[in-house]
């Protein structure tokens, strides 16, 4: 099984071989679709929720799901010829939000994935409520100002080879 720091690494090659289209969005697009590089998104959020679901570590298993949670809101808030996300599989998106559920519920969701959840469901909580729902969502983020994230500024630095989360929030957090 990959590492995290391997998917992190897998993650910056899509986004610096997204650079590389050129063109108008139609343009890139196609270029992208022809490389192939669409399908790298769903191996990807297949490899983070395999190792949220079976690391010995409970910390490596909530960062997996933070990433994999982040990759399936972001594939609905940016174009695939930004984000390298084009469709995911359903079935998997909605097995990461009830892992999502499992780890709020069971109290393993920490204080970073709250404020990160309360600014995603602000921002789209479509995702949410289309492919979960996730029922302990809305207590778990109820008391978390949608823009707490902001409170984090000076943590940017810890976004750091965390692959495309890292990327979204440290631009966020600048």
């Amino acid at each position: 099984m990959l590492t995290l720091q391997a998917l992190a690494n897998w993650e910056a090659a899509v986004l610096a071989s997204l650079k590389g289209a050129t063109g108008t969005v139609e343009e890139r697009d196609a270029q992208i679709t022809r490389s192939g590089l669409y399908a790298e998104y769903p191996a990807i959020f297949a490899t983070y929720n395999d190792i949220a679901r079976d690391a010995d570590d409970p910390a490596t298993a909530l960062e997996a799901l933070k990433r994999a949670v982040f990759i399936a809101w972001y594939g609905f808030t940016e174009p695939p010829v930004q984000s390298g996300i084009a469709e995911l599989p359903e079935s998997a998106i909605r097995a990461t939000l009830e892992a999502l559920d499992r780890a709020i519920r069971s109290g393993r969701a920490d204080d970073e994935l709250q404020w990160m959840l309360a600014w995603y469901h602000a921002s789209f909580g479509y995702v949410f409520e289309h492919f979960g729902p996730v029922r302990s969502l809305d207590e778990f983020i109820a008391h978390v100002p949608a823009n707490e994230a902001l409170a984090h500024r000076e943590e940017r630095s810890r976004f750091a080879g965390r692959g495309q989360l890292g990327v979204y929030w440290s631009a966020v957090l600048r």
